[in-house]
């Protein structure tokens, strides 16, 4: 059996300040429970549905130390990373001991998307992209930080809006990085194929492409668009530069579920041009109006399952191997 009751660290969804929290097991499932000095005590937030000693495997374990695996004490002063403090200043510092293992760089804030599920809330009136001076200085600070080894994302917002981003990727190659991604809607790459080898040429590898489902009423429902096709294209254009794709739909509670296994025939059917499929639970944050109940989640046994059912068991959730 899991070793639970365990105590760890979590936010009030209310005040958004650092509460002690703990893990325990009810009716065979895992919960987390806190409480809020200012709140009181909050609605246990659903983790895990079923066998708790899956949860137990599945969970990111505590890191070992890694030597030289954070960004410098120098860079952190210097980038104001620790200026509040875990967790509320994002990336890694000298108080981490993990190491980086990919890095998202946010070259663009707009998007050409006003998605009702978006956790960025990402829009049109938004402050001035970085240039490319600047952005030179952010890719050094990961080099210094993590390597050029480490695979770098460009993201936004909606990356593709820049019509210099076959710059960007060329300044990234310059500097070293041996993998680079762009994380993208995919509307640019249907609708421009050129622009799409203008980012091969300059050095991209692969697109981190978002890809919701295979039916239009999905892409209606989480995008607020009809778009549908527009992906498929997406697809055919990567295929026919030979550029690779990894299919990344965002999974919604009562919307997209059921199209699970229809995503993994459609990754199948065009291999190897896509690489693979990267399901993500949506984060309720952003543009969405409201904290689902426990029942509204989709958690990662819930995902297992329905790749096995929707697979006829043709992709097993034993298949999966939980994070090392």
């Amino acid at each position: 059996m899991a070793n639970f009751p365990d105590e760890t660290t979590s936010l009030c969804p209310h005040c958004f300040r650092p509460v002690a929290a703990r893990r325990t097991v009810k009716n065979n499932a895992v919960y987390l429970e806190k409480k809020c000095p200012e709140h009181g005590a909050l609605e246990d937030v659903l983790l895990w549905r079923n066998d708790p000693r899956h949860f137990d495997k599945w969970r990111r374990q505590p890191a070992r130390p890694v030597r030289g695996g954070g960004i410098p004490q120098e860079t952190a002063s210097r980038t104001a990373l620790n200026r509040k403090g875990c967790p509320f200043n994002c990336g890694i510092c000298h108080n981490h001991k993990q190491h980086t293992c990919s890095v998202i760089l946010e070259v663009a804030h707009a998007c050409n998307l006003q998605c009702p599920i978006c956790f960025a809330s990402s829009g049109t009136a938004v402050c001035a992209d970085p240039n490319l001076d600047q952005l030179e200085r952010m890719m050094g600070a990961i080099r210094e930080s993590a390597g050029a080894s480490c695979p770098i994302q460009l993201s936004g917002g909606e990356p593709t809006l820049r019509d210099d981003l076959p710059q960007i990727v060329a300044l990234a190659r310059k500097m070293g990085f041996d993998h680079i991604q762009i994380n993208t809607n995919g509307l640019r790459l249907a609708r421009d194929p050129d622009f799409g080898r203008a980012l091969k040429d300059a050095g991209a590898d692969d697109f981190f492409l978002q890809f919701d489902g295979v039916s239009r009423d999905v892409y209606r429902r989480i995008r607020g668009a009809d778009i549908q096709q527009e992906k498929m294209l997406a697809v055919e254009r990567c295929a026919e530069l030979q550029m690779g794709v990894i299919l990344v739909p965002t999974l919604v509670r009562n919307v997209n579920e059921n199209e699970i296994g229809d995503i993994i025939r459609f990754a199948k059917k065009w291999m190897p041009a896509i690489k693979g499929v990267h399901f993500q639970p949506m984060a309720y944050l952003g543009r969405h109006p409201a904290i689902p109940n426990n029942e509204g989640r989709i958690l990662i046994p819930d995902i297992l399952a329905a790749i096995e059912d929707q697979t006829s068991g043709e992709l097993k959730a034993e298949n999966f191997i939980p994070p090392g």
